[in-house]
């Protein structure tokens, strides 16, 4: 249930994460690649910098994936309740460099957590390099992100 929630409600995410998840589905999971136009009576939600979810909403479910934080804030508005453990293990994923996503759905059990999504963050190789090569020119070196802050910690 987790690997088809976490396809369907990336669908409408454009971002490399989103596709990743698609393809991660298909390939480990054995699940048929969809695709929107199939849904044809489905409410697609595409992910934003603000909402940092996506999902879908069709046949009477509403399915959500992304950032920790807007997760857990959607399943508690719909009326559900998160598992303690839930935010402990999406941190112990951004202190190790990996960004979570959790996936949540609202059916007619109710509104509720399915899992977690570990991607793994990678760091181009000789990125550190190129980083000292810019310091012995003498410039410095800041990092902007919009991630989590203790994945840009990790990866930092």
């Amino acid at each position: 249930e987790l690997a088809d929630a976490a396809q369907l409600s990336s669908l409408a995410d454009e971002t490399p994460e989103g596709r990743s998840i698609v393809v991660l589905a298909k390939e480990k999971y054995g699940l048929r690649e969809r695709h929107q136009g199939e849904l044809a009576h489905a409410t697609w939600i595409e992910f934003t910098a603000q909402t940092r979810m996506s999902g879908v909403d069709v046949d009477g479910k509403q399915t959500r994936k992304g950032a920790t934080g807007s997760v857990v804030a959607w399943v508690r508005e719909q009326g559900g309740t998160v598992a303690d453990d839930a935010e402990t293990l999406t941190d112990r994923i951004s202190q190790a460099g990996g960004t979570p996503l959790l996936v949540a759905v609202k059916d007619d059990k109710g509104a509720r957590v399915l899992g977690v999504i570990h991607l793994k963050d990678v760091v181009k190789e000789g990125m550190r390099e190129r980083f000292d090569e810019l310091r012995r020119m003498g410039i410095k070196t800041v990092m902007i992100t919009g991630d989590n802050p203790l994945t840009a910690k990790a990866i930092a």
